[in-house]
């Protein structure tokens, strides 16, 4: 390779730095953009409806043949279920090889589809959900502000258009609705009438049934041909509810259900979930962009069409944004970028003391050329910008300099021994293309496993190993080509300065010092090794005596709230703990908002949250925002003492938001048996230990007792 001809072509190097900037531009402006990486999804929840079926009953008609079912499939890890009266949960988990899940939950699908038939006739069809795994990025509630009891169904019906509205914009992924009531007919029989006409509530409903055409009524048939007969008149409005014959009386009257009844809409009682934004009852809409896109792009389209919908409102009904996740995901990209430009500003105060003024800008030059580079490549490999991949530039950031100081350095230095130009960088190159190769290629293998980790860790880390080894390799090829042409002509030579600010400031005292040390180091390599251990040894010994966590907290101005009553507590019960707990919270100091989700889990609105609970009428879970992160932290452990003391008939977790993949507990023990006393046994002993170790604030047990039943 002749290098002399390749850095003597000015044209060339112009053209390969506008390639750099052009594509890296580029990558920046059309790289997804987010607050946290995308986890994959290997979690799905199937939920099965078994009316008045006690918790045996839905274990073993439901539960146990939706289970046997599932684990015909290999590529499933885990299967963890809970019965309940009336209702069987069950949560599948992927094998952490997985990287497509599409196709699993697919087959998952089919095998629902198929077990429906050997399902209890009573029971409903099982509800497949895999789409709430990620966090929303936007969140809206539709509020009544009428006078009177809040009308959920107008709401209801509102949150429905809202809803489509946020599934036509551009780049939505998933929407869906919390809260909304669902609605039906409420026939109202006067029992006065009834009785005088010998008319039954049972008899009432069956001539409904038998009124509501929804199967075949027969066939025609003639000597050459046979038609389907159908009812073209179906239960499709109140009026014809109404206009249902119940009977003739003597005088040839018919008499119809309007008649004998109030027919009016109303909302399903009891609720199934609830929504409380303010403390009122509401509604919620959560939407999410494709992981493909820009959320700075993203949600101003979707703040338009709030805007929109909201002028559309009557004055009854108001919306506005719970939830967005651009406010965060701007507010941790610029600090992250404030901690690179720290960190950049550092390095060059550094090298200008220490190489000189030109070297210095060279070297300035290098860094955002190798990063630029980084995002083409980011771009080429679809790593998209979040936190991680920012952090993996503020990791790389010292390593990226390294070959390009070094190459400046020893140009530098055969430039004021009075080589020539061309020549000073020929030799440079010849000298330095294997070493620093090696010392690239151990740095990027080093990082190799982080990247190459399988499961959920590996793809929430492994953004940074991948920035940190596209940084190296973009430094490396950078500093051998550009700024080896760049110092080439830049740099002074010998005779045209011996300033400190043109070669950088020498101490000859330090010089002294520094080579007599080496030359000690070489004489007596045995002790000079064992002085050079000690402060590796010294670290790790200082390693054990710190605390260990894999992820650190979240810097969230946000925590969550679960709450768990009983399990024979109505929705009506747990809204007023809800509402009671919400009162307390609402003391404190700093604290912004409070939302609430009851008999349900509440919309995903960190990257990691673990949801699951559905149609759990004793369950309730709130979303808490404080005006900083440090008063969250803060108010965390003081509200969970308080919480404890002032709400002794309910378990009430405050949970941080922590980083890294998803999980129910920082300690999870699982009990394998037959006998379900006896398990229940040894959780109950479990959770008295575990109860006994310092800084334990709550066990839970998954085997929770039954309801009481009458019989």
């Amino acid at each position: 390779m002749n290098f002399q001809s390749i850095l003597s072509n000015t044209r060339l190097m112009v053209l390969m730095v506008a390639f750099l900037i052009v594509a890296g531009l580029s990558a920046l402006n059309t790289l997804p953009r987010a607050e946290d990486p995308i986890i994959t999804n290997r979690n799905a929840s199937i939920t099965t409806v078994f009316p008045g079926a006690s918790a045996s009953r839905v274990e073993s008609l439901v539960t146990e043949v939706i289970e046997n079912k599932l684990r015909e499939i290999d590529e499933v890890s885990l299967i963890t279920s809970t019965s309940r009266m009336g209702i069987s949960s069950v949560r599948v988990e992927l094998k952490e090889s997985i990287t497509q899940p599409e196709p699993i939950w697919s087959r998952i699908r089919d095998k629902l589809s198929d077990v429906e038939s050997h399902l209890p006739d009573d029971a409903l069809a099982p509800e497949f959900d895999s789409d709430r795994a990620y966090a929303f990025t936007m969140l809206a509630g539709l509020s009544w502000q009428g006078e009177g009891e809040p009308d959920l169904l107008t709401l209801g019906r509102y949150s429905k258009e809202l809803a489509t509205r946020l599934r036509t914009l551009s780049g939505t992924e998933f929407v869906d609705e919390y809260g909304a009531p669902d609605e039906e007919v409420l026939v109202d029989l006067d029992i006065n009438k009834a009785v005088s006409l010998g008319v039954s509530a049972q008899r009432l409903a069956n001539m409904l049934e038998g009124a509501d055409a929804k199967n075949s009524a027969g066939e025609l048939v003639n000597n050459n041909s046979r038609f389907a007969l159908e009812l073209t008149s179906n239960l499709d409005s109140i009026e014809r509810i109404r206009n249902v014959p119940v009977m003739v009386d003597e005088s040839g009257h018919t008499v119809r259900i309007g008649d004998i009844a109030t027919v009016s809409r109303a909302a399903k009682s009891p609720y199934d979930e609830m929504a409380l934004l303010d403390g009122k009852p509401a509604i919620m809409v959560g939407a999410r962009m494709n992981s493909e896109l820009r959320v700075d792009r993203w949600t101003p389209a979707a703040e338009r069409v709030l805007k929109t919908f909201s002028q559309e409102l009557p004055s009854e009904v108001a919306v506005k944004t719970v939830f967005s996740q651009q406010g965060y995901t701007e507010t941790r990209l610029t600090e992250l970028s404030e901690s690179l430009l720290i960190g950049l500003s550092l390095v060059l105060i550094v090298l200008l003391f220490t190489l000189g003024i030109r070297a210095a800008l060279i070297i300035a030059l290098a860094l955002p050329l190798t990063m630029l580079m980084t995002l083409t490549l980011m771009r080429f490999l679809g790593v998209p910008i979040n936190q991680m991949s920012v952090t993996g530039f503020i990791v790389a950031l010292g390593i990226m300099v390294d070959n390009a100081v070094v190459m400046v350095d020893t140009i530098q230095s055969y430039r004021l021994k009075g080589k020539a130009k061309l020549e000073s960088a020929v030799l440079a190159i010849q000298h330095l293309w294997i070493p620093l190769l090696g010392s690239t290629l151990t740095t990027v293998l080093a990082f190799a496993p982080i990247f190459l980790m399988p499961g959920p860790t590996g793809e929430f880390v492994g953004a940074i190993a991948l920035t940190v080894s596209f940084s190296l390799i973009g430094s490396y090829l950078i500093s051998h080509s550009v700024i080896a042409a760049l110092s080439s002509f830049a740099l002074p030579s010998k005779q045209s300065s011996q300033s400190w600010y043109q070669t950088g400031l020498s101490v000859k005292w330090m010089s002294r010092g520094f080579a007599s040390t080496v030359g000690w180091a070489i004489k007596h390599p045995v002790l000079a090794m064992m002085l050079a251990m000690v402060l590796p040894v010294t670290g790790y010994w200082s390693m054990s005596q710190l605390t260990e966590q894999f992820f650190p907290p979240s810097d969230r101005d946000m925590f969550e709230v679960q709450v768990y009553l009983p399990p024979q507590s109505s929705i009506y019960a747990t809204k007023r703990t809800a509402e009671h707990i919400n009162t307390l919270i609402a003391e404190e100091e700093g604290i912004e908002q409070v939302q609430w989700m009851v008999g349900a889990s509440f919309p995903s609105f960190y990257y990691n949250m673990v949801g699951g609970q559905q149609k759990a009428p004793y369950f309730a879970q709130a979303m808490v925002k404080t005006d900083n992160f440090k008063t969250a932290n803060d108010l965390i452990p003081r509200l969970q003492t308080k919480l404890d003391q002032a709400v002794p008939q309910a378990q009430i977790l405050v949970r941080k938001l922590e980083q890294g993949p998803p999980f129910s507990a920082p300690v999870e023990l699982r009990i394998y048996g037959r006998n379900m006393e006896t398990l229940k046994e040894i959780g109950k002993d479990i959770r008295l230990i575990l109860s006994q170790i310092p800084h334990v604030t709550h066990t839970k047990e998954s085997l929770t007792p039954g309801i009481p039943q009458l019989g």
